[in-house]
């Protein structure tokens, strides 16, 4: 059992496929990831000449002791997935190929981290973004809301949800929908309930499936 913030990395090539980006599409249009963690996302997107930031809790922290949690964090999650049937191994054929993976993803996010911690990777609370309205063209969340909705409110989800369209001037985009079990989350309804009416928003299928039923993110436009 993890406790405070579980801070894992996804792969770059994950990302395009839960978020179903189009690297073309992305072309001159600034992205945040936000509760970004140890992904590989922003370095790699960096490295290949996109505006892009990510912006976590814990982007205080030494890249050491970053790299630390990452790995111990990881070895629990494989652990746990190694007793449990419900997984669905298509994009990695098992709890190891997973874990090598993503641990690779956290090594690359850290070498990056150590040149870009304060400019690229911003420490900031999803609730209350450290950025101007309106600055970014896409917004990321993946693995934060909805997912743990039995350890964050309603609240929190609404106030991340209103800070993420603050400071986006397009999409925001959120995945996956569903908890551990592959229910949709009961705040994923409220949402749509919540949002003001100069936005749209529509739940849309992607390539990428882990978890049961967690094929779909939520896109809000503004």
């Amino acid at each position: 059992m993890i406790e405070g913030p579980i801070f894992t990395g996804r792969t770059w090539r994950e990302y395009l496929h839960m978020f179903n980006l189009n690297l073309e599409e992305l072309e001159g249009k600034s992205i945040l990831d936000c509760a970004a963690g140890a992904s590989s996302f922003t370095p790699i997107m960096h490295k290949l000449g996109f505006d892009v930031k990510a912006v976590d809790i814990l982007y205080s922290e030494s890249p050491r002791k970053l790299y630390k949690m990452c790995e111990e964090h990881l070895k629990i999650l494989k652990e746990a997935l190694e007793k449990k049937s419900s997984y669905i191994w298509k994009f990695y054929k098992n709890p190891d190929e997973m874990f090598r993976e993503r641990l690779e993803a956290c090594k690359i996010f850290i070498s990056d981290y150590r040149i870009g911690r304060g400019e690229r990777y911003v420490r900031g609370d999803l609730r209350r973004l450290p950025f101007p309205n309106n600055s970014f063209d896409f917004v990321l969340c993946s693995h934060l809301l909805y997912i743990y909705d039995h350890r964050l409110d309603w609240k929190f989800h609404y106030d991340s949800i209103r800070e993420m369209l603050r400071v986006c001037k397009g999409e925001v985009r959120i995945y996956p929908l569903v908890k551990e079990d592959g229910e949709k989350s009961i705040y994923l309804e409220r949402t749509f309930n919540s949002l003001p009416e100069s936005v749209n928003a529509k739940i849309e299928e992607v390539d990428y499936i882990f978890r049961p039923s967690a094929n779909e993110m939520l896109c809000i436009f503004k």
